[in-house]
């Protein structure tokens, strides 16, 4: 069969020999959003129109790392223990927005970076697993959490990184 470049059913991309779309492709096989271990769905895509922790990417790294006022940085992994992180996502927004809903300081600003897209910088803040929460003040990374911390235990560590509180039986 012999099909002129004309033609209006010509493939776009069969210059390059791929021959097929990707919004053709993932119109026959869509992304299933996961269902974690506790039976929750994770959206990663559609929480990003509204939450309290901006995804930013390594362009817009600079612009937040070196400010002075305080900064929380969620390293996670989109895909690969998707529950985890998740549930690391959400303590993290219950712990901003205690801080958010308070008058009398300044609150934290809270950033998430998937290692799987920004290996570059994930690298450059010596991540390895994931997820994992760094505290920032300026450019300096004052702690580093590796385990999973409620949002109750989130908040005690943020007060004290940040606001001179007593140091909380979680931090080492």
């Amino acid at each position: 069969m012999v099909v002129k470049e004309e033609d209006p059913n010509w493939p776009l991309d069969a210059d390059v020999g791929w021959g097929i779309r990707a919004s053709e492709y993932f119109e026959k096989h869509p992304i299933k959003n996961v269902v974690g271990e506790d039976g929750l769905k994770i959206d990663w895509e559609g929480e990003t129109d509204d939450t309290w922790v901006k995804e930013i990417n390594c362009l817009e790294w600079e612009s937040f790392a070196f400010h002075p006022s305080p900064l929380i940085v969620l390293v996670f992994e989109r895909y690969n223990r998707a529950t985890v992180n998740w549930n690391t996502l959400k303590e993290l927004e219950k712990a901003a927005k205690v801080y958010w809903s308070a008058k009398d300081r300044l609150p934290p600003r809270t950033v998430k970076i998937d290692i799987n897209i920004e290996r570059d910088l994930a690298y450059a803040l010596k991540v390895k697993e994931c997820p994992q929460l760094l505290f920032l003040r300026g450019n300096r990374i004052i702690y580093r959490e590796r385990e999973f911390r409620t949002a109750d235990e989130l908040v005690q560590m943020i007060a004290h990184f940040y606001y001179n509180a007593k140091k909380p039986s979680c931090v080492q």
